[in-house]
Order: structure tokens, then sequence, then C-alpha cells
């Protein structure tokens, strides 16, 4: 048997074997409660409000939710993150955003001090050290996922430093990687609950595909206290990875229906030249491979050649912007890229928009949700995470059907009534689905719940 394999075998079965994890949880996790009880106790005398405050007095008085302490963990600057954090504040939680360094971005000092945790960690929580190594060497011991799983110590470093300044009842991690596996690789540390968000990537076929990544993230999700899911198709997807359904809570991601209702698009359709008669077509959010912007330019120079007075918005910026415009040019088509857009412009945009086609391979995101909530119908590959109910309020065709594209943006142009029928349902649903207040509402209902257990 090859070395590295039978050390596999070793490791698996020492991490499977009983007798091992009844030693942890006599030996070492009873000595990781006493010194994390010390350590609530400190913030308390530090007049820092805690999980015990919280839990109302001892004769079973109402649980208050007021006051509850959350880190919200990203690796990524997403509006979503900032919206929710405001929403919660509103009911009373203490939100508090923390964003992951990218890999690149380490610094020196953090990852020394991860050396430190590493030797912590495996004094007081070995069994996530040894599933740690366990993890890399089901894919080989291959050096980029070396790599990878180095970067997700150090982030855990940092979140512990953070944590040994501040009490939090709750940590939140959006997406089960980086944010979700940093978080659990310190909870035997911690001891506080830890809630992921399973958000799109983290779930999607690339990560299926990369045995590394599918067992990072199959790891996070099921060492996590809850998972949000925010698509049914997510859902269906984790029961389907073996993933405990007690543990999974479907709580639909949300926008602002305020912000994204109705806003006066003319100040943008004069900036960017549009004549009043022309018929919009806007793409969004980034140009990049993943959101389908080549193919967006594909299916419109098929619908150029048919219909004249059209023009199409490539909204965002991203890495393939100059290929993008050359492309455009060469098929004939009349695109318009707008660059960075920032949040509180984007209602303005979408105002503009007659039709709105985001052929992301990942599925519909937020920005879906945003220009539904703007009325407007959404044209979508049935990929994914999926928003679009197909032809109620929008269409979905089959991932990398450029044809199928066109065909849908040709129907919805032709057809004025059809839009608008579309356009209303889209933001019916926003309405009664997809309330940012609503979301809030659910996920502190979740957080409250895991705090009084």
């Amino acid at each position: 048997m090859h070395p590295l394999n039978s050390f596999n075998s070793i490791v698996t079965s020492l991490i499977t074997s009983r007798s091992y994890r009844s030693f942890l949880v006599s030996n070492i996790f009873s000595e990781n409660r006493r010194n994390y009880n010390n350590w609530k106790m400190k913030f308390s005398e530090s007049n820092i409000t805690v999980t015990s405050k919280l839990l109302g007095n001892s004769d079973g008085a109402e649980f208050n939710k007021i006051n509850i302490r959350v880190l919200l963990l990203s690796s990524s600057n997403h509006p979503i993150i900032k919206e929710l954090k405001r929403e919660l504040s509103k009911l009373g939680v203490k939100a508090t955003i923390l964003y992951l360094w990218d890999m690149r971005t380490i610094r020196l000092r953090l990852t020394i001090h991860s050396l430190y945790l590493l030797v912590k960690l495996w004094r007081k929580d070995p069994y996530i050290i040894l599933s740690s190594i366990h993890l890399m060497l089901k894919d080989g011991l291959k050096i980029k996922n070396c790599i990878k799983y180095v970067y997700y110590f150090i982030l855990a470093t940092f979140i512990y430093k953070m944590l040994i300044k501040n009490y939090f009842d709750i940590i939140h991690a959006f997406w089960s990687y980086p944010a979700g596996i940093s978080a659990i690789l310190i909870k035997g540390l911690i001891r506080i609950p830890v809630v992921i968000s399973v958000l799109g990537y983290d779930i999607d076929e690339r990560t299926m595909k990369d045995t590394f990544l599918k067992n990072v993230s199959k790891f996070a999700i099921e060492n996590a206290d809850a998972v949000i899911v925010a698509v049914e198709n997510h859902y269906r997807d984790l029961l389907r990875m073996g993933i405990n359904k007690n543990k999974l809570h479907f709580i639909p991601l949300g926008v602002n229906i305020i912000r994204f209702s109705k806003a006066d698009g003319s100040s943008i359709r004069k900036k960017l030249r549009i004549g009043e008669n022309d018929i919009v077509v806007l793409f969004g959010p980034h140009l990049q491979k993943l959101y389908g912007p080549e193919d967006f330019i594909r299916a419109a120079e098929i619908v150029s050649r048919k219909i004249q007075n059209v023009c199409f918005v490539m909204m965002g910026d991203g890495s393939l912007r100059e290929y993008l415009k050359t492309l455009a040019e060469s098929l004939s088509v009349r695109a318009i890229f707008t660059g960075h857009i920032n949040f509180h412009e984007m209602p303005s945009y979408y105002a503009v928009a007659d039709i709105v086609c985001i052929p992301s391979y990942a599925g519909q995101g937020i920005s879906a949700l945003e220009a539904m909530g703007m009325g407007k119908p959404v044209v979508g590959y049935e990929t994914g995470t999926i928003r679009i109910s197909n032809g109620i309020d929008g269409f979905l065709v089959q991932k990398g059907d450029i044809k199928g594209l066109a065909e849908k943006i040709l129907l919805l142009i032709k057809d004025p009534t059809l839009r608008k029928t579309m356009g209303d349902n889209a933001r019916r649903k926003v309405l009664s689905q997809y309330d940012i207040n609503l979301c809030a509402s659910r996920i502190l209902d979740l957080y409250s719940s895991m705090i009084r257990q």
C-alpha cells in the first residue's frame, strides 16, 4: 500500500473511533468549556451584554431578543450583507460585519499567529486538526489544496483575534467557504453557535466537481449548528449530500422593497444617450465569464438582426470588458458599457430597462430580485439559484441556449402587454416572498432559538 494511503487510513480510523470521541468529550471539551465559562465571566464583569442576560430570569421570563450580538462573516463586500445588518439593527440586534481578507493580502504577522492557533487547537480540539488532514488527503494532498487550507486557518486566526476582544452570541458566516469553514475550525475553542448561509457558489456545479472544495463545503455545513438555505433547489441539493434536514432552515434572502420599487431613470437614459422610443435590454451585474456576458452579446446579435431600435446595456465591470466591447463591435451590436455602478444608483438603471437578462451559470442572484422588485421581467438560465417562475414573471431557458435567450427577449420586445403582466407578477412575488424585513425577522427568530438551546 502507498504510504500516503496508509496514513490516510490511520487518520480516518482514528477520528471516527468511538473511544477517541469519548476521550475528546470527557477530557478536552470539558476543560474547554470551563475556559469558555471563565472567558464569558470576564466579559460580564466588563459590563458587556452576554448570553446569560438575554435568557431572562430563572422563573421562565419571556426571552428578550434585544441586544443579541452577532458577528457576520463574509469574504465578499456584498450589499445584501449590509442591508441585512441594517434590518437586524432595527430589530435590536447588535450586528458587526467582519470582512475576511483575500489570500493575496494576508499579513505575515497574522500567519505567525496562526501557528500559535494551530498548536492551541491541537491541545484543545485535536479532532478538527485530524479532520483537516483527512480532508486534504482525500484529494491526494495536492499543493494547491494545502495552500487553500492554510489560508482558511489564517482566516480562522483573524476571526479568533476578533472574538477574544469582543463577545458575540452567534457567528453567522455567509457561504460555506472561506467564511464558513474558517469559523468551524475554531468552533471548538470559542463554543459559540455557528450559522452558515449557503448562497450559491458554495454548492454550485463547479464546487461539486472539485473534490477538495466539495469536501470542505460539506464538512463546514455538517459541523454548523444551523444552515440557512435561500432557494429550494439548494435545499434539495443539501439533502442529496446527506445533510440532516433538521439543521436546514429555508429563509429566502430579501431586497429592500422601498429602495427597489420605483425610480426615475430619465437622467440615466439621457446620460447613456438612449432614445425615447428605444427598447432597453439590461445585463448585470458583472462582466465575468460565470455571469454569461458573452452569451448575452451573442443573443443580442440575433435580436439586433430582427429589431432595430434595441439598446443593450452592459451594467457593471469586470475582466472581460475590453473583450466584450470588441465582440459587440464585430457583431454590430449596439451595446453600452456602464462600468462600475454604485449600489444607490442601481434602481435608476433598472428603471431604464424594459427587460432584464441574467444568463448567469450560477443562476439568478440578488440582482434578479432587485430587477423583479422594480417590476421588470427577467430572462435567465435554468440552473443554480432559480428565482424566476418560468412563463409567469420571466422566462427560463437551458444554460448555454443563446438562441433560446434571443427568442424570449424578442417575444417580450414584441408584446408590451406581456412585459407589463410579467413585470407586475415579478413585483408581487418580491413583495410577498423577498422583503428584506421578513428575511431579517425570520433570521432573528433562528438566532433566538439557538441561544435558548
